[in-house]
């Protein structure tokens, strides 16, 4: 039975005699091992591939056979790649430093990014962490640039092949409104007591994207609307009487907003999820995997690379 020895000392035998002007003197010094043992390895790899690698005269070394030439230069790659995947091994044991890009809607950077940075820095203080405000698809266009290594959204459409989407989190929506507000006296608010006020929309966002569709189902005329970029102008307006809005639950905290109250409304609009999104074409660093399991204990670095290895195989 035939059995496959080839190995990358091997590889590395051939490489460095061929480097060195087919001297196997000189190849042992630099490899700290001796001349019998690099022939000796040379002689078992060809009699594997029943094909010469040197021409010999004797005992000697005096060329580079087609073949040999071809093996070589495989051979090259193969240790290449083999000091690359060390590198990675080199890195993600000491990688403490570096910078992290983090794309990621108003809300998500607001309201859950400032907690899970501050527990983040506590073990990496010399990460110098970017974050981007950006809409769902600007999101996911930096990503795929490489201009961002970690996305965090709540749309996982229309990103293409190269970018992985880890579920962690669902949030539902709330109605708010400032206290003393009518609604407030209302058992079960319903879509139709909801449109009877102005409403603050919260735009861009996929809670807009989905009040709208769910308005557009109304005979005209629809309620007012106001729009608002940002969660916290809605918060103000709302407070201030200017209507009431359609929001994620992440972003109203009762004592942090005593202005407002908030009403649920689960039976009216769905719940939705949160994703952590990664690229498949970029190298995260050990930190980075670290950020994902500190925004989201669940999204281990086993977890993320799964998940990478599952959706490669179904391309």
């Amino acid at each position: 039975m035939w059995v496959e020895t080839m190995n990358i000392q091997q590889l590395r035998y051939i490489c460095e005699v061929s480097r060195h002007a087919l001297k196997i003197s000189k190849a042992a010094e630099v490899l700290h091992t001796s001349q019998p043992n690099i022939s000796t390895q040379i002689k078992l790899l060809e009699d594997e591939l029943g094909l010469t690698i040197f021409q010999r005269q004797r005992r000697r070394l005096v060329g580079v056979t087609p073949d040999g030439q071809k093996v070589i230069e495989r051979a090259q790659r193969i240790l290449t790649e083999v000091n690359e995947i060390k590198a990675i091994g080199g890195e993600q044991q000491l990688d403490s430093s570096g910078t992290l890009v983090i794309a990621a809607s108003h809300t998500q950077a607001r309201f859950r990014l400032p907690a899970v940075l501050q527990r983040f820095r506590e073990g990496y203080p010399d990460v110098h962490i970017s974050i981007r405000p950006e809409s769902g698809r600007a999101i996911q266009d930096a990503l795929v640039a490489g201009s961002a290594d970690i996305g965090i959204l709540s749309q996982c459409n229309d990103g293409g092949a190269d970018l992985v989407y880890i579920p962690f989190q669902t949030y539902q929506r709330i109605l708010l409104v400032n206290t003393g507000h009518p609604l407030l006296r209302k058992r079960k608010v319903s879509l139709q007591d909801i449109v009877q006020h102005p409403i603050v929309l919260y735009e861009p966002s996929q809670t807009a994207e989905t009040l709208m569709r769910t308005l557009a189902q109304l005979p005209p005329p629809g309620p007012a609307l106001l729009r608002a970029t940002n969660a916290d102008v809605v918060k103000a307006y709302v407070e201030h009487g200017l209507g009431v809005a359609v929001v994620p639950d992440l972003v109203f905290d009762a004592r942090r907003d005593p202005g407002l109250k908030a009403i649920a409304v689960s039976h009216i609009f769905p719940s939705s999820t949160t994703y952590v999104a990664v690229s498949r074409k970029h190298h995260l660093r050990r930190y980075a995997y670290s950020f994902m399991e500190t925004l989201a204990p669940q999204v281990t670095r086993d977890v993320v690379e799964r998940a990478l290895a599952t959706r490669r195989s179904r391309r």
